[in-house]
């Protein structure tokens, strides 16, 4: 007899006949026990410090936002220690009634760890991070002031508050002049500037200024630092500026990083260009300004040429300012400035027009208000604005440099006379009769095709003729062939002519110097 046959899942009607039943019965499949999982640990241990591992996973505990509850128990049974990095994960991850733990731990192993914790968090912390701290660092210093420093870094009228009274305790325990500030007043005073409250910027600028201890004046620089925009821009520039010139470079150096970084710092440090630093202070100087780019509008000669003295003035200017110097002619049409030009006005937020012309004639009275305007127009649509300088004639310190060349002159046993354009007008005749003070000398009036023989020379002296133009003319180029140079230097010859002005060193040198300075 034949066993009956085996009915798999698989082959579910192996063994049924014609007329068999449609009923099929499934053998039932064994279960299958599922492999345990491996559980992420809850609280992982944490590595040794100054490992790779340790620094990794404090970071993903910062990343994640984890409870910080459970770190905060394993401290508190002592089953980890406070160590510093561990401190400052924490400190970001508490509430208020963490931060209160955490201090109370402190207490028990000692400040250190959490105060460094508290210095390298709080500075960067969002604000409730921040918040949660302020409630418990107020108690805590008002039973130890050693917690005044991570206060410090709180922003709040309150903190400001605590700070001003302990800054001004230390002060009265420990004058100035005793040269022996403490390292507590030395560490508030930047925090007092982190403040950024208006009335501490009287305080913080006194103790910059005065002949304190060194390290108590570059604290108080670097509260001004940390609140910069928080202090009246006036008295704050100014001081800056002196502190620019101190015998300290790095406090100097300090002054002239801050002073580039005011709304009005550009001027002030073209102020200070002038005058005498230390080398590294100098350096450092040079690379904060911005330097705009010049127009310098010529007389130009016929044809719109350019006389060469005038070229290389340009050249050595746009060398020395970093910044390029377009010259533009009045006998030629306005030139075009290149993008290069354009690219440096908005780096520097303006460019500079600056008339080389020295008299008030039609050329400055008319031309030049149309040509500015032109340029005013230009500026505005690159998005930069126009600085226009008062033509050269009228500087105070170019009509000196004109009265030491007639001193000079004088010096000699020569008698000055300059030489100018014909000029018309009230406004003209003033400038002409208040330059013949200035320069002690008498001027006269002649025309570019004026012939030597035409000048009244005549008179008991040896002459010396000043031709008031700064590059070669039709005038000059006549007068020097008419009067060439003595070839014997010990004889005095009864003209001696001056060349034009900006091929005599000195005053070509008082130019560049004055233009190299302009913002």
């Amino acid at each position: 007899m034949l066993s009956p046959p085996f009915r798999s899942a698989k082959h579910p009607l192996a063994a049924a006949g014609p007329g068999a039943a449609a009923r099929v019965e499934l053998a039932a499949a064994p279960k299958r026990v599922p492999e345990a999982l491996p559980q992420p640990e809850a609280h992982p241990p944490l590595p040794a410090p100054d490992s790779e591992a340790r620094w990794r996973l404090l970071q993903r505990l910062r990343r994640q936002g984890v409870d910080p509850r459970p770190w905060l128990e394993r401290l508190e049974r002592g089953a980890l220690d406070p160590e510093p990095d561990l401190l400052a994960t924490l400190a970001v991850l508490v509430d208020r009634a963490g931060a209160e733990r955490l201090l109370a731990l402190a207490r028990h192993h000692g400040p250190d760890g959490l105060r460094q914790a508290l210095a390298q968090e709080l500075p960067g912390v969002d604000g409730a991070a921040s918040a949660a701290w302020l409630e418990p660092l107020l108690s805590a210093c008002a039973l130890d002031p050693v917690w005044l420093v991570p206060l410090g870094r709180c922003r709040e009228p309150r903190v400001a508050q605590r700070l001003r009274e302990a800054i001004a305790q230390a002060l009265e325990e420990h004058p100035p002049a005793l040269q022996c500030p403490p390292a507590a007043l030395i560490d508030l005073l930047p925090l007092l500037g982190q403040q950024r409250q208006g009335q501490d910027a009287a305080l913080l600028i006194s103790l910059a200024l005065d002949p304190a201890p060194l390290a108590l004046r570059r604290a108080a620089l670097e509260g001004l630092a940390l609140g910069l925009a928080a202090w009246p821009q006036a008295p704050l520039g100014q001081a800056l500026a002196r502190l620019a010139q101190d015998l300290d470079p790095a406090l100097a150096a300090k002054a002239v990083d801050l002073l580039a970084r005011l709304p009005a710092g550009q001027t002030l440090l073209h102020r200070l260009a002038p005058s005498p630093l230390e080398a590294s202070v100098r350096a450092r100087l040079g690379r904060r300004l911005r330097f705009s780019p010049l127009v310098l509008l010529v007389h130009g000669r016929s044809g719109g040429r350019i006389p060469a003295e005038l070229e290389a003035l340009a050249q050595d200017l746009a060398a020395r300012r970093g910044a390029p110097v377009l010259l533009q002619a009045l006998t030629a049409p306005a030139p075009e400035a290149d993008p290069a030009f354009w690219a440096a006005a908005r780096t520097a937020g303006a460019l500079t027009l600056v008339p080389l012309l020295l008299l008030p004639g039609g050329h400055v009275r008319h031309d030049l208000p149309a040509i500015a305007e032109r340029w005013r127009c230009q500026a505005d649509g690159a998005g930069v604005a126009l600085r226009r300088r008062p033509f050269l004639g009228a500087w105070p310190a170019w009509q000196r440099q004109l009265a030491a060349r007639c001193a000079a002159d004088r010096q000699a046993g020569l008698d000055p006379l300059w030489l100018h354009h014909p000029l018309e007008g009230h406004l003209a005749a003033r400038y002409l009769g208040h330059l013949r003070l200035q320069l002690a000398a008498p001027g006269l009036a002649t025309p570019y095709s004026a012939q030597a023989c035409e000048l009244p020379l005549a008179g008991p002296g040896p002459v010396a003729l000043l031709p008031m133009t700064l590059a070669s003319n039709r005038l000059s180029e006549t007068l020097k062939a008419a009067f060439p140079r003595a070839a014997d230097p010990s004889q005095q010859p009864p003209v001696r002519l001056h060349p034009p002005l900006l091929q005599q060193a000195p005053v070509r040198q008082f130019l560049i110097d004055a233009l190299e300075v302009l913002p």
